[in-house]
């Protein structure tokens, strides 16, 4: 659902040099980028001064004007991931350095300059130059899945290979997961809810790059039957089993008003992306282990947090699970 991708400096300098068109060409792929891929820099920033000078020197067109500001976008949303170690005695190249730790990234794909296109491609990682980028395994993947994100049937995957497909990329640097469905509350985690997110939980502890930095929020309807206090203590649970250093907050919406809390549209937001889960979060068939029919796709961050920040003026109770 979404992709690490790396882009060598020196590209922003060959489109230069090869005219408006290729110019055109690069933003066109950054434009991609931004609805569903993430941009692997290293971890000093020592990427972004050497992109920002080139592109001063560029022609003062539209064309400099829709690249640089994709690449504000791009930070804005925290899609940039520092996350590649540079060689500090400078025994190696950066670009080096990049193919060499591209696998444990790991990188989906690597931009080059026509200079570098018979580099030998890492296991798993695909290389392009921008002449090439169309003709990739990886863009009608890309475009696809943000265009119309995956539909799958019940029983066509099992849970771990669900789970790593649509989340694994997607949530591991997120520093706040909020995750939002009305029904999962009103239902007491009852059934495939309670399944799912034990699972979720627990496969987020081991997938999430640091489980200490990041926060869990619940947006839930109001519980009935077993109530709140079940809720919490189905969630303490699984903090202490999956997730001890993380914090995981309950916002309950009150439905007592006989007006909708919540949206009934179901998603997961982080401080980086949404996604729109079609089917929330009973995902997951606790009988089979696979998962359940559902679709996943793409939504734009500001649609979903004017959401919440909507409903939130509504009855709202909020619980601290670690505390």
């Amino acid at each position: 659902m979404f992709f690490y991708t790396f882009l060598q400096p020196e590209m922003f300098s060959e489109s230069a040099a090869d005219g408006e068109d290729a110019m055109q060409n690069l933003a066109s792929i950054l434009n991609g980028f931004l609805q569903n891929c993430f941009l692997a820099v290293f971890e000093d920033d020592r990427w972004s001064p050497s992109v920002k000078e080139t592109l001063l020197n560029w022609p003062e067109t539209s064309n400099r004007k829709r690249v640089m500001s994709l690449l504000v976008q791009l930070k804005k949303h925290k899609r940039f991931l520092y996350c590649i170690v540079p060689d500090y005695l400078e025994q190696k190249t950066d670009l080096d350095s990049v193919f060499e730790q591209a696998a444990a990234i790991p990188l989906d794909l690597i931009l080059v300059t026509d200079a570098e296109k018979n580099h030998p491609a890492p296991t798993g990682t695909e290389i392009a130059t921008r002449r090439s980028y169309q003709n990739t395994v990886f863009e009608p993947l890309r475009s696809s899945f943000a265009v119309h994100g995956k539909t799958c049937k019940h029983g066509e995957m099992n849970c771990a290979d669900f789970l790593n497909v649509h989340f694994a990329r997607a949530l591991k640097y997120a520093s706040e997961i909020h995750l939002c469905d009305r029904i999962c509350g009103s239902k007491n985690f009852a059934d495939n809810f309670i399944y799912t997110v034990k699972e979720f939980m627990h496969w987020l502890g081991n997938h999430l790059s640091d489980s200490a930095a990041c926060k869990i929020v619940f947006h839930l309807g109001q519980p009935k039957g077993l109530g709140i206090q079940h809720v919490l203590n189905e969630l303490e649970d699984i903090r202490k089993k999956s997730l001890p250093k993380t914090e995981i907050e309950l916002r309950v919406y009150n439905d007592s008003t006989g007006t909708q809390s919540l949206p009934h549209q179901r998603f997961i937001m982080t401080d980086q992306l949404a996604l729109n889960i079609d089917r929330g979060l009973d995902f997951l068939d606790r009988a089979t282990h696979k998962c359940r029919d559902t679709f996943i796709g793409c939504q734009n961050p500001q649609d979903a947090q004017r959401l919440l920040d909507d409903y939130s003026s509504c009855s709202l109770s909020i619980y601290k699970i670690n505390q």
